[in-house]
């Protein structure tokens, strides 16, 4: 009887833990998207400002963009050259990042229908698994009630943390195609260097998004160890990406420090990650000695 109300509680309190995260899911991502607009509108003019051309080139992949806008040795080092450049990857980047924003808030929307009455019930079947247990001394009841919500935040916690990993993952995964593409277009005398490189900037839009929902799940978790885990230097990865390509491009100096920027983020990632391991493993083990507290209240009871 006890397991049954268990698993309901359990249950109940990951509803209200998605329907709470969805709301403010839902809330940073319209934010997301005025800024998007906002920028998107500013990139546009300074697009216009730059050459009243440029919005009509419609090149097939990066490097074609890169060739019609730097073309010769000449245009290389000209500073205009290099500015337009870096608004029209810029333009393009923001582009894609609102319909990916504008998709996600209509998932979101979605989801958020089918979770309400979860804060209601979970109330409810705490104090029906309460009324079961029949303790008759009313501190140790709210004791023991506080202990069962302290658990099931913990658990709702882990589920954070697991989520956050999850993501830190997919950005790992996305990071690392882009340091294999640029060591791959790095390799002496390959003759689809330029696919690398396209293939490299996609993946690198792929990990800045990662990035950021990795940044977002970071926020919610609640953090029991008091190690910090840094990830404010993720929100800049793909503009010093796409610096950093533009340097490459330009001084001709192969694509080493594109390469270092996507490998330094990785290695950032790779202690957050550690960090997140290390904060799941003691939330583990300190739910283990809640339980044990509760079990040792209702066998006395």
């Amino acid at each position: 009887m006890h397991n049954n109300y268990n698993e309901k509680i359990s249950d109940m309190k990951k509803c209200i833990q998605k329907k709470n995260k969805l709301n403010m899911l839902l809330k940073q991502t319209e934010q997301d998207i005025i800024k998007e607009k906002l920028l998107l509108n500013k990139l546009s003019g300074e697009l216009e400002k730059e050459t009243q051309d440029v919005l009509k080139l419609k090149p097939d992949n990066i490097t074609s963009l890169f060739y019609t806008i730097l073309g010769t040795e000449e245009d290389k080092h000209s500073k205009e050259n290099q500015k337009l450049l870096k608004a029209r990857l810029k333009y393009e980047q923001c582009k894609s990042n609102m319909n990916y924003l504008v998709n996600e808030t209509k998932k979101i929307v979605d989801y958020i229908a089918d979770l309400n009455g979860c804060d209601t019930e979970y109330e409810e079947l705490i104090d029906k698994k309460l009324e079961i247990i029949h303790i008759e001394d009313d501190e140790t009841s709210q004791d023991l009630k506080r202990l069962i919500k302290r658990k099931e935040n913990m658990n709702a916690n882990i589920i954070e943390i697991c989520e956050a990993i999850c993501y830190g993952e997919k950005a790992l995964e996305a990071i690392e195609k882009t340091i294999k593409e640029l060591e791959t277009a790095e390799g002496f005398g390959n003759p689809d260097v330029n696919n690398n490189i396209e293939d490299a900037r996609g993946y690198a839009e792929q990990t800045q998004r990662m990035l950021g929902r990795f940044k977002k799940e970071i926020s919610d978790i609640t953090i029991v160890t008091g190690t910090e885990i840094a990830v404010g230097t993720f929100e800049n990865f793909a503009d010093c990406f796409f610096d950093s390509l533009i340097f490459d491009w330009v001084v001709q100096s192969g694509i080493g420090k594109s390469l270092d920027t996507a490998k330094n983020t990785k290695n950032q990632l790779d202690k957050a990650m550690s960090k997140l391991y290390e904060e799941k493993v003691t939330e583990e083990f300190m739910i283990n000695q809640i339980e044990e507290q509760i079990n040792q209240i209702i066998e006395k009871a």
